[in-house]
């Protein structure tokens, strides 16, 4: 038992909604899935006018909301997310049933990376489709365990990480992916978006799919490409028997008063 995912690793076009509306159906019409993943804001771009796109963000929500329902199917997106006291930067979970939104929790704010017109989240999110929960999380959220540490506990077969992540940070995502994977043991879904970014920087794609185990499974490129990949709950299971360090959690410990 398991589920059938793409990872989406296609282009957004900054401030182009439409296109980007566009490519998701052309991606879901050229592969056969149960479940579609694209990157970290990828219904504007990355570095987009936010604030001016509102009501052709909402449109396109909308018309993703129906597709899930006509074709029976859950897609995954970045994008941004409005209310009265501002932005957020979130992760659509949209399946026939509804949308789960997770906003961001911790937004980047060093180097070449700049999230301050963003508000962030509040707390973690799960979402199920076809009998397989997902833990939800964005791209610098990965450098956090404690998110995913919940979501294990949580009863996360996976967790999903879709991402805006240009080449100075590749190094680190390379190492720390499989260790979230394995030090929970569940599956770590990475999306990551392409094209160029800021200077030299380009963002890097390699996204891919990490085994319970922190063996990746399949990694892209670094252009655009979609694969299909299958999650096995018995995978899960299997690990989980070999690997018992979630079963062997000290719950008598309190851990750092204060912030645990």
């Amino acid at each position: 038992m398991g589920i059938r995912l793409a990872l989406c690793q296609s282009k957004a076009s900054v401030n182009e909604v439409g296109t980007n509306l566009n490519k998701i159906m052309s991606v879901i019409s050229q592969n056969r899935s149960d479940m579609y993943v694209f990157p970290e804001l990828f219904l504007t771009g990355y570095g987009a006018d936010y604030a001016s796109l509102r009501d052709e963000v909402e449109y396109a929500v909308d018309k993703i909301k129906l597709w899930c329902i006509e074709m029976d199917v859950a897609i995954v997106l970045g994008s941004p997310s409005y209310g009265t006291d501002g932005t957020r930067n979130s992760l659509l979970f949209i399946t026939p049933d509804g949308v789960t939104r997770y906003d961001k929790l911790y937004l980047a704010r060093f180097g070449i990376y700049g999230e301050d017109g963003f508000i962030p989240g509040r707390k973690p999110e799960t979402a199920s489709f076809r009998d397989m929960v997902f833990g939800l999380s964005i791209c610098y959220d990965a450098f956090f365990p404690e998110i995913y540490r919940n979501y294990a506990l949580s009863g996360a077969d996976a967790a999903l990480c879709i991402a805006a992540s240009a080449t100075p940070s590749r190094p680190y995502y390379d190492r720390i992916l499989p260790a979230r994977s394995l030090e929970n043991v569940m599956y770590t879904v990475f999306v990551n978006n392409i094209g160029d970014f800021e200077g030299d920087a380009r963002l890097y794609g390699h996204s891919r799919l990490v085994g319970p185990l922190g063996n990746t499974i399949t990694e892209l490129g670094d252009e655009e490409e979609t694969v299909c990949v299958y999650l096995d709950k018995d995978v899960i299971g299997n690990a989980r028997k070999e690997r018992r360090h979630l079963d062997d959690l000290r719950k008598d410990i309190r851990w750092t008063p204060g912030i645990f």
